[in-house]
């Protein structure tokens, strides 16, 4: 039938377009993500976005690897502030009080110590930096599958972004699917955002 034609060939379209956009995102980010510490310039602030804690407290691994990326950074680089952004429901689950209680028990200093409880994405916690703070020389400390995407999206907001990769943790096959979805996504969010002149 001619609409099953009609269709197939849309559907291959978007397909084509989903690919480059993928791909788009990867390029534009990949100059910017470091595996070495020492090898990253000077930041005024390193932002750690939240992933999972377990009921105990206790950080997931993907969580505690960016949690030491982090911190790695820091001790080379004292007196910059580490932003810990994560989904927290009033009276339940928190993620950024896991985090908090990892980065004190690692001596970083309170004072150098700035939370966000509102984070529920990675675009979220961006626009809350971008929208609370003057800072924009920062350092986003994520797994490679996900830095892309945190760093195109701090880029298209202002930010002088770079990303330090850690260790991608042996997780579900079906992360990097739900990653090449958010990033779709994302990039239709920052152009829907311009194109209305919004945060």
């Amino acid at each position: 039938m001619a609409w099953l034609k009609t269709a197939g060939v849309f559907a291959l379209i978007l397909i084509l377009c989903a690919w480059v956009i993928n791909a788009y995102v990867v390029v534009k980010a990949k100059s910017r993500m470091f595996t070495d510490p020492a090898a990253i310039a000077q930041v005024d602030a390193v932002i750690v976005p939240g992933a999972s804690v377990y009921r105990s407290g206790k950080l997931s691994p993907v969580l505690r690897q960016r949690m030491e990326g982090a911190l790695k950074y820091l001790v080379l680089h004292k007196g910059v502030k580490l932003i810990l952004s994560g989904h927290a429901i009033p009276g339940g689950y928190n993620e950024t009080v896991a985090m908090l209680d990892y980065a004190r028990r690692n001596a970083v200093p309170p004072e150098d110590i700035l939370v966000d409880e509102k984070g529920r994405s990675t675009y979220v916690t961006l626009l809350n930096f971008r929208r609370s703070s003057g800072i924009r020389r920062i350092l986003i400390v994520s797994q490679d599958y996900h830095l892309p995407r945190a760093l195109y999206i701090a880029q298209s907001m202002g930010f002088d972004a770079s990303g330090l990769v850690v260790s991608e943790d042996a997780g579900p096959s079906s992360i990097p699917l739900r990653e090449y979805l958010t990033r779709l996504k994302d990039f239709i969010l920052l152009r829907v955002s311009r194109w209305f002149n919004a945060d």
